[in-house]
């Protein structure tokens, strides 16, 4: 009978390293990497190890390839981009690992992270610090990751933390995002059922259920929720919204800039930005910085609270009248900042133009919509293609409407960039220097300049006054002439996430003071699940294991992170996080003892080597559609130590 595993969800301790113990091991850990394949290892390049003869049971290659396991209606490709084998008793050749160092000022130390856990592995590394437009250009035209390993913080946009799917739905098998070929069965037909759940209590048991299998099977390493750090002039400007996921400074909330109260004559504020639009169309953005900035000019159905929670905007109130019936009022009195009136037929037309029309940035918003009634002036009826439990979360804060007789007479809106973009928002547009320069004014009569409304969406955060009269941003170029600025007086906050260095040295300055906020967004290590190795769950939970993450959250920033229990990427801060999700926990010894059971050796302690023999046969066995989310003990096989 196969022993049991339960001890595996043991506990260690972090190794405490610092940021400069990350930084002080990189010489060591890059030149191992850069020495690796040199020797015959299980792929083209080996690792420089010594392999055992291959000893390969009747019927069973000797060899796995990084191949498709199933067909994928995402992907039209005869093989993925990424070339890693597995053989049978051979090193395992050096793994691709890729980041970017733009994403997050310290995320090269967290790559570093997880090099020193694989190292504790056995496994040497080729890090690859990528263009982060590079690494993120992958999730529109999925054929699967380039490296075995790639890392990236997820963006704060509102939708994220007010409901389960953008986050949930990319690992299910229909997702563009699934560029990790990631496909567990049962966890399929969740994400399925739970996404067409109209009923909250019921989706709630679903979306908890799904968090658990994500968890236990380590469909990725979910590895800290970074704090958002910032730092601000406080001497001019008082009521910045530590919003989560955004700080008081990003731009994919606006709560900061109709809050904030002028301290001085100067009422124009100033953000400093290292990222420049590059046009003003936001229906049709390809992402980047317009698909937020130009939200301050344009309003959606509802908007989204510090707290998370769903608040009116362009709609008052409404939901579904049945599971594919949607009705909502629409506010009053409402002005396009040209003068002319809002109606419901603009919602209308707005679906239908990104419909016809292929909205980039709109997707998550119209997809599901069959069709859109005008019931009155102020009354629409959205007619939904399937049951859609995420429409009056994610997709009603997503939305962004536009004005009808601005956009009805344009011959190809994809192509389209208005010269001056007309919307109902907080916020019109001034001026535009592309590289340099973005302009917005206040708009005086919009509802969130109303200090009893603010009050009530914002709680304790909310200041009454008189309030910004303008917005810039000014694209300062970098994050140390981006502090220098700040220091000087040129601009009045740091539009950019800061490391705390950084903010501790920008707020060496009088009247700047370095500011934080928690965050829903996680840092999420994708594992190319195309890959023989990531298939085998023995060497996920291993790596789980490896993968200090409490102590790269202490050491290196500071406790300005949380660190998930297990892999769930669901916030805390959210509502639809379950709080008892399976970790394992970090520890070394247990995570090569994992790999020892399973019949993972070394050589001479140093390289790890794939199975061979028996265990070899075991391994491949594993890897298999339908065992890949399977620990060796619920497949009966032995104990290979």
């Amino acid at each position: 009978m196969a022993p049991k595993d339960d001890d595996e969800y043991g506990s260690g301790t972090g190794s405490g390293l610092t940021r400069r113990g990350y930084l002080a091991a990189t010489g060591t850990t890059l030149a191992t990497s850069a020495l690796a394949g040199c020797g015959g290892g299980g792929g083209d390049g080996g690792s420089g190890g010594e392999s055992l003869t291959p000893n390969v049971p009747e019927g069973t290659p000797e060899t796995v390839k990084t191949q498709y396991w199933r067909e994928w209606d995402t992907v039209d490709a005869d093989s993925p981009p990424l070339d890693y084998s597995a053989s049978a008793g051979a090193v395992l050749d050096p793994l691709p690992v890729e980041f970017s160092s733009e994403d997050d000022p310290w995320m090269r130390e967290h790559a570093l992270m997880v090099q020193r856990g694989l190292s504790d592995l056995g496994i040497s590394t080729e890090l690859n610090d990528r263009p982060l437009n590079q690494l993120y250009a992958q999730s529109w035209a999925t054929k699967g990751l380039e490296a075995v390993i790639s890392m990236s913080t997820h963006g704060p946009d509102p939708q994220r933390g007010l409901d389960p799917n953008p986050l949930l739905m990319r690992r299910s098998a229909g997702s563009l995002s699934n560029y990790d070929n990631y496909y567990h069965p049962e966890l399929q037909e969740l994400l399925t059922e739970q996404a067409q759940t109209t009923d909250r209590a019921k989706r709630e048991e679903l979306v908890d259920r799904a968090q658990e299998i994500f968890a236990d099977d380590v469909g990725a390493l979910i590895t800290l929720f970074p704090d958002v750090i910032t730092a601000v002039n406080t001497d001019k400007w008082s009521g910045y919204v530590k919003t989560p996921g955004n700080g008081p400074t990003k731009d994919s909330f606006v709560w900061s800039e109709v809050n904030l109260q002028p301290q001085t004559d100067d009422k124009t504020y100033v953000k400093g930005v290292t990222t420049s639009m590059n046009s003003l169309n936001l229906p049709w953005a390809a992402g980047g910085a317009e698909a937020k900035r130009l939200t301050f000019i344009y309003d959606g159905l509802f908007d989204a609270t510090p707290d998370l929670d769903v608040v009116p905007a362009l709609a008052t109130g409404g939901g579904f009248v049945d599971d594919t019936t949607v009705e909502l009022t629409l506010r009053e009195g409402v002005e396009w900042h040209d003068g002319e009136p809002f109606t419901a037929e603009d919602v209308k037309f707005t679906v239908e133009l990104y419909t016809e029309h292929s909205s980039t940035s709109q997707t998550p918003f119209y997809e599901p919509i069959e069709s859109v009634e005008v019931l009155g002036d102020h009354e629409v009826r959205f007619n939904l293609k399937n049951p859609d439990a995420a429409f009056m979360t994610q997709r009603v804060v997503r939305s962004v409407i536009i004005p009808k007789h601005k956009w009805e007479d344009v011959d190809n809106p994809s192509q389209h960039n208005p010269d001056a973009p007309v919307g109902t928002g907080p916020f019109q547009f001034e001026n535009w220097e592309q590289g340099t320069r973005f302009e917005v004014s206040r708009n005086d009569g919009h509802w969130m300049f109303d200090d009893d409304w603010r009050a009530d969406a914002l709680g304790d955060q909310a200041e009454s006054g008189p309030g910004v009269e303008g917005v810039i941003w000014i694209n300062v170029g970098n994050i140390d002439s981006m502090i220098g600025s700040l220091q000087g007086g040129e601009i009045d906050a740091v539009g950019a996430t800061l490391s705390n260095s950084q903010a501790d040295r920008a707020a060496g300055t009088s009247g700047v003071e370095k500011m934080a906020s928690g965050n829903f967004a996680p840092l999420d290590t994708k594992l190319m699940f195309s890959c023989p190795l990531v298939r085998d769950k023995e060497f996920r939970v291993a790596l789980a294991k490896a993968v200090d993450s409490g102590g790269f959250a202490e050491g290196v920033l500071q406790g300005r992170a949380t660190v998930p229990n297990g892999e769930n990427p669901i916030s805390d801060l959210t509502q639809w996080h379950n709080g008892e999700t399976p970790g394992y926990e970090f520890n070394v010894d247990e995570a090569r003892a994992v790999l020892k059971k399973a019949g993972y050796t070394w050589d001479g302690d140093e390289n790890l080597r794939f199975p061979n023999g028996d265990a070899w046969g075991a391994f491949v066995e594993r890897i298999q559609p339908g065992n890949a989310h399977k620990r060796r003990s619920e497949l009966g096989q032995p104990d290979f130590s």
